[in-house]
Formats: C-alpha cells, structure tokens, sequence
C-alpha cells in the first residue's frame, strides 16, 4: 500500500467542472485512472441575482475522468464533460426554466453547444492537502483558462462497498460570462459565475 506524498484534483463546468487533485502524506490511494462515481458527486454554480440575492442551481449530469500520479502530480490530469441541457434551477411553478436556460440562445445554446468541458494543464500544489488546477474552460465555442481551488476531502485503497481504491474532492472556481460572449441581462443578473464540485472517484479497473 503507498503512501500518497501528494495528492490531485481536478474538474468541473461548468459551469463544469470540474473535481480536480492534490495529494497528501498520510492517505493510501494508488497511481491510476480514477472514475467519477456520480452517485456521490455534486457540479452546482451560484450568480448575483439583482444585486439582491445570490441564485443557486446544479447540472445533473456530467463525466470526469482523473488520471492520478501519486509520484509525480505534475503528470496526473483530469478532464470534465457536463451536459448542459441537464441544468436544474429548481424554479417553482410551470415555466420550464431548466429549459429556457439549457436551450434560449441568449443563455447556453445547447443545440449548438451542448457541452461545457475543462481539461488541466497543470498542478500547483498549495498545502498538504491544497492546490490549484490550472486548465482551460470550453463553453458556448470559447476557450478560456480557468484556475481551479482543490481540496482533498479522503481516499482509500480499498471503498467499503465498491471494494477498489477510491478519493473524494472538492473543487471551486469563477469565471465572467460575458467572457464567453454570454451578456444577456448583465448586470442584473451577475457576470461572475462561481463553481463548486464535490466528487468521489473509484479507481477503473
């Protein structure tokens, strides 16, 4: 069993992003591919709302794939693929908000631009269990980098249940919209987007 020195994280958007890596001194997990397991994870992102509120939603459906060195984190990767049109609001009443937001023009342009990806480029580790993940954003047709805050929450070399080595994240990042040519109703509704990614992964086997 080794001995993680070091340990990564990366991900989500992802709006997704999304789950990225770290590495820490005192958790066994080995070098390998990692699966997100999506029953125990979570992509959610929040906007300024008015200047009054800030309005909180979720995608419900996405991949990240982690390749994990333990060795050398500089050569571990992660990449993310959300489904846009997998947005939840949970906006009460009968307008299909979820819609409106996954498929309007004036916002994600799904039939067009279906997905929201991040691929890293890099791993700056911060702390023992801190870094940051340094990749590129892909959405509505434009590529941005996009720098990832990642904390490792655990890992194991064996999960009670799955029986295969496993590691949890959380990850957080901002990006502008208006960046990515998405102005619509700014400012009353916030440039700024923030990202928050909680994810287990299973080792593949």
């Amino acid at each position: 069993m080794k001995l993680l020195k070091t340990a990564v994280i990366g991900a989500s958007l992802a709006l997704g992003s999304i789950a990225a890596p770290v590495m820490a001194a005192d958790v066994a997990a080995p070098s390998g591919v990692y699966k997100v397991d999506p029953t125990h994870a979570s992509v959610t992102w929040k906007i300024s709302h008015l200047g009054l509120s800030v309005y909180n939603a979720r995608f419900t459906k996405f991949d990240i794939d982690l390749n994990l060195d333990v060795d050398d984190v500089s050569k571990s990767s992660v990449k993310a693929v959300i489904d846009v049109t997998s947005v939840e609001t949970d906006y009460p009443g009968e307008t299909d908000f979820n819609g409106e937001i996954a498929n309007d023009p004036k916002f994600l342009n799904s039939s067009k631009f279906p997905k929201i990806e991040f691929v890293s480029k890099s791993v700056e580790k911060t702390g023992d269990k801190t870094a940051k993940i340094h990749g590129t954003v892909t959405m509505l047709g434009v590529s941005k980098d996009m720098t990832l805050d990642a904390t490792l929450i655990g890992a194991t070399d064996a999960h009670p249940f799955a029986k295969v080595p496993a590691v949890g994240f959380n990850a957080t990042g901002t990006l502008k919209r208006s960046e990515f040519g998405f102005t619509h109703l700014v400012p009353y509704i916030g440039d700024e987007v923030t990202f928050n990614i909680d994810a287990e992964f299973q080792k593949a086997k």
